[in-house]
């Protein structure tokens, strides 16, 4: 029998990551891109180029400090409401390209890297997901913080179910 430990050892990032990548484009406004993550309801995607692979990752930290940039100190800015999911964009920055303000630097790992090392990974770098990429360098799959953690609460409840009881603090 597996005890959690081995069980979570054995586990990789295939075995966890989304497969249904969510991808924006490079050249996107973020407008388009606010909308696609809004739709699909993620906090942040890979950025791809014109024949798919991944050049950036646009999350909603890069909208904050795209705005958080335009503010002169002491300033203030208003986000309008954006569509009836309640999310919103920021007018300042709607019409510039996603380019301009993703994250250039991507994280990624390989489909068999380990649970362990991943969240070595996050917690070193402060990630909230990280990229699989396959030989072209086009994502295939996206593990994120959740991913880790519902794979840690999967692996502990097939060893003892839930008691129904809330844990003591």
């Amino acid at each position: 029998m597996n005890t959690p430990n081995q069980r979570l050892r054995s586990l990789h990032a295939e075995d966890i990551m989304s497969r249904d990548v969510i991808v924006v484009t490079a050249n996107s406004t973020m407008s388009e891109a606010a909308d696609v993550l809004c739709e699909r309801q993620v906090s942040g995607a890979p950025v791809v180029d014109e024949v798919g692979r991944c050049v950036g990752v646009l999350s909603g930290s890069d909208y904050v400090h795209s705005e958080a940039s335009h503010l002169e100190p002491g300033a203030s800015s208003v986000a309008s409401p954006h569509s009836s999911l309640g999310c919103y964009q920021i007018e300042d920055v709607q019409h510039d390209l996603v380019r301009r303000h993703m994250t250039p630097a991507v994280q990624t790992i390989d489909k068999k890297c380990s649970l362990l090392r991943i969240a070595h990974c996050m917690c070193g770098e402060h990630l909230h997901r990280l990229i699989v990429l396959d030989d072209h360098s086009v994502p295939v799959g996206v593990v994120t913080s959740l991913d880790l953690i519902a794979a840690l609460v999967t692996v502990i409840e097939k060893e003892q179910p839930p008691s129904g009881k809330e844990p003591q603090p």
